[in-house]
C-alpha cells in the first residue's frame, strides 16, 4: 500500500501503537502530524520519521483541550494542505473497580477517551467533508467489547468510542467519510505495561507475571501482539482496498474476544 501525497493526523503518537502507525504511514509515503501530551516522545517520533526521509509535524498537547487540538489541526492544514486520515489513538487507562473510582478519576478517563476523541473527530471531519472525504480510525480496546475486572471507567469509555464510531460512519458516509474502529487486546505498549503493573500490585505479582498468566490462559494465539501489527490494520483500513468498509469494529487480539 502506498499513500504518496496523503496526510495523516495521529493522536497519542509519542509511543506504542501511535508511533508505530506514524512511522508506517511515513514509510508508505504519507506526511504525518502527531499530537501527544508527551512532548519529548512526540518529538522523538517526528525525528525518527524525518531521519528516514519522511515529513512529520509534532505537537505537544491534550486531546481534551480544544485549543491544543485546534492549534495542531490548523498548523497541519497550513503546512500540508489537508487531512486525509485521522487515527484517534490517544487514551488513558485507569485500573479500579467502581467503588474505588471517584468522580475525578471518572472525569479524567471520560475527558480523554471520549470527550477528546469527540473534539478531534469533530474538527477533522469538518475539513474532510469540505474536501470530499477521508478516513477516521478510532482506537477502542477489547475492554470496549466485554466487561473486564478493575475497569469500570476505562471499559465504559472504550464502549462509548465504539458506538461513536458507528454514529460517525452512518452520518457521513454520503459525504465520503469512512469511520472504523479497532479493538486491540494485549499489545506490547507502555499503556499495557502500566495496566498489568497496576493489576500486579493488587495481587502481589509483577506486571510481567500477570501478563504471562493472562496470555496463556486467555489468548488462543498464546502471545502478546506488537504495535506494528496494529499499525498494519490501520493502514489497510485507510487504503483503497478497504473502500467498502465503514462502521466496522475490528478486534486485533489474537482471538481473545472470540469466545471461551
Amino acid at each position: 500500500m502506498r499513500f504518496d501525497g496523503k496526510i495523516c493526523f495521529i493522536t497519542g503518537g509519542a509511543s506504542g501503537i501511535g508511533r508505530a502507525t506514524a512511522i508506517a504511514f511515513a514509510r508508505a509515503g504519507a506526511s504525518v502530524s502527531v499530537l501527544d501530551m508527551d512532548e519529548k516522545g512526540v518529538k522523538q517520533t517526528a525525528n525518527l520519521i524525518e531521519q528516514a526521509g519522511g515529513r512529520c509535524l509534532s505537537f505537544a498537547g491534550s486531546i481534551a483541550q480544544p485549543g491544543d487540538v485546534q492549534r495542531a489541526v490548523d498548523k497541519t492544514l497550513d503546512e500540508f494542505g489537508a487531512i486525509n486520515f485521522l487515527f484517534n489513538n490517544a487514551g488513558m487507562e485507569f485500573v479500579a473497580p467502581l467503588l474505588e473510582t471517584d468522580l475525578a478519576d471518572w472525569d479524567d478517563v471520560m475527558n480523554t477517551n471520549v470527550r477528546g476523541t469527540f473534539i478531534v473527530t469533530r474538527m477533522v471531519v469538518a475539513h474532510m467533508v469540505h474536501d470530499g472525504g477521508g478516513v477516521v480510525i478510532n482506537n477502542a480496546s477489547d475492554a470496549g467489547l466485554r466487561g473486564i475486572h478493575l475497569n469500570a471507567a476505562y471499559s465504559t469509555s472504550k464502549a462509548a468510542v465504539i458506538h461513536f464510531t458507528r454514529s460517525v460512519a452512518l452520518d457521513y458516509a454520503k459525504q465520503g467519510v469512512r469511520c472504523n474502529c479497532i479493538c486491540p487486546g494485549c499489545i506490547r505498549t507502555p499503556l499495557c505495561e502500566r495496566f498489568n503493573a497496576e493489576v500486579g500490585i493488587r495481587h502481589g505479582k509483577s506486571g510481567e507475571e500477570v501478563l504471562t498468566e493472562f496470555v496463556t490462559g486467555n489468548i488462543p494465539l498464546q502471545r502478546v501482539g506488537t504495535p506494528e501489527e496494529v499499525a498494519s490494520t490501520v493502514l489497510f483500513l485507510c487504503s483503497d482496498e478497504a473502500a467498502y468498509i465503514t462502521g466496522a469494529v475490528i478486534p486485533i487480539d489474537g482471538g481473545l474476544t472470540a469466545g471461551i
